[in-house]
């Protein structure tokens, strides 16, 4: 603390103490003197004034005092330092007015590649398809869902249901609809299990809509049939002839060719199991959409029925020879049989095709990983495989027979 800083408190203390002295001297000579006038209550006025004159003085020091203190404890205090130049405010003085500088900018992202790693969650054999790792793009039209899913429980039968959208499909500029759909169903009493897969076919605009249409109108139209004439009595001509109707009334309502909404089909209808647990099924199609058949004893998955490919061909053609709505009549059917533990599939050639490959995995993995029902989940996945040359929709229905407990 400087001399300079204290003198004023020294002198304002000295002041108030001669103040003081004159002020109780004078009030005991006026009490003292015997011209009093007012005796008593001059008495009292006197040395209040005493007290209040002594108090203030009292105060007055100790304000001093603690201001003093508190000055003293500022100056022993560290003084702020000029901000760094890292720290100053990020302006300056340019000809006069201050003209704030430009701060840096954050690190623009990086853009997103045009291939993403494989997603892992999917089954991958060889080296996968190159466009399995592309963005979804959209199609520029309305359609439905590029993934569909289901799973189902009609009397002993557990159902798995998934169709996603291929590879080729969904990441063209711009992207096509899923061309596959399906259905699953049951009659009204629940002893028989209605499925339906399709397959549009690619050359055709509007082939999904065809798809959906079949598929639709194929599990209707088979539960009605089930009650008019009986499970035993499933003729595939008839039937299919009345779903062709429905895909022409598709085409007609858009105003286009019925080759527009050309989709191949194939459905079955398993029936309860008997005593012995042994489940018919009456499986129709047409085109190149299969049917695999599953024995629990054995680790591949075997073809039952379908417009089978010449596998032994040089180039292996998706050309097929029936397709709703223009060749019904080249509908077939036939009956099978489920052992208790075995199932059925229902697949368009995106997975068939893969299936009937012999020189792959693919089926020996399929007939291990679906030997018994698997969450919805983890079946789509496995419909969502990833395989060379495996570009095309993929649809997979799955009927498993539990027999009779």
């Amino acid at each position: 603390m400087n001399a300079d800083d204290s003198r004023p408190g020294l002198m304002d203390g000295w002041l108030r103490a001669v103040v003081l002295v004159v002020v109780v001297a004078g009030s005991f000579v006026e009490v003292s003197l015997p011209h009093r006038q007012y005796g008593l209550l001059v008495d009292l006025f006197a040395l209040a004034a005493v007290g209040v004159v002594g108090a203030s003085a009292v105060l007055g020091s100790e304000a001093a005092e603690t201001l003093a203190r508190q000055r003293e404890r500022l100056e022993q205090q560290p003084q702020p330092q000029p901000p760094s130049s890292a720290e100053a405010p990020v302006c300056r003085f340019v000809n006069g007015p201050a003209v704030q500088q430009p701060r840096p900018q954050p690190p623009k992202p990086k853009p997103f590649l045009r291939e993403r790693p494989t997603d892992l969650s999917v089954p991958r054999f060889g080296e996968g398809a190159r466009a399995q790792g592309y963005p979804w793009q959209l199609p520029e039209r309305t359609v439905q869902n590029g993934i569909a899913a289901d799973e189902a429980t009609v009397g002993a039968f557990t159902i798995r249901a998934a169709s996603v959208i291929g590879p080729g499909h969904r990441c063209a500029q711009p992207a096509e609809p899923r061309q596959d759909s399906y259905r699953i169903g049951r009659s009204r009493d629940s002893r028989y299990a209605i499925v339906a897969v399709a397959d549009g076919v690619s050359s055709a605009a509007w082939s999904d809509v065809g798809s959906t249409t079949a598929s639709s109108r194929a599990v209707t139209l088979l539960r009605e049939r089930i009650d008019a004439v009986g499970f035993d009595k499933l003729d595939a001509e008839e039937v299919f002839g009345r779903i062709a109707e429905s895909v022409a009334g598709q085409a007609a309502a858009r105003g286009v060719d019925s080759s527009q909404v050309s989709t191949v089909l194939i459905t079955a209808v398993v029936a309860e199991p008997d005593a012995n647990g042994v489940a018919e099924a009456w499986i129709g199609w047409l085109g190149d959409s299969s049917a695999w058949l599953l024995d629990p004893q054995r680790p591949l998955w075997l073809f039952s029925s379908g417009e089978a490919k010449d596998r032994a061909a040089a180039v292996v053609s998706n050309e097929v020879a029936g397709r709703l709505p223009d060749t019904a009549h080249l509908a077939r059917g036939h009956y099978v049989r489920l052992a208790p533990g075995a199932a059925l599939a229902l697949v368009t050639d995106g997975i068939g095709d893969a299936w009937a490959d012999q020189e792959g995995n693919v089926n020996a993995y399929f007939a291990n990983a679906w030997r018994a029902p698997v969450p919805a989940t983890r079946f789509t996945a496995d419909v969502g495989f990833d395989a060379p040359q495996c570009l095309d929709d993929r649809t997979a229905v799955v009927v498993w027979n539990g027999g009779r407990s």
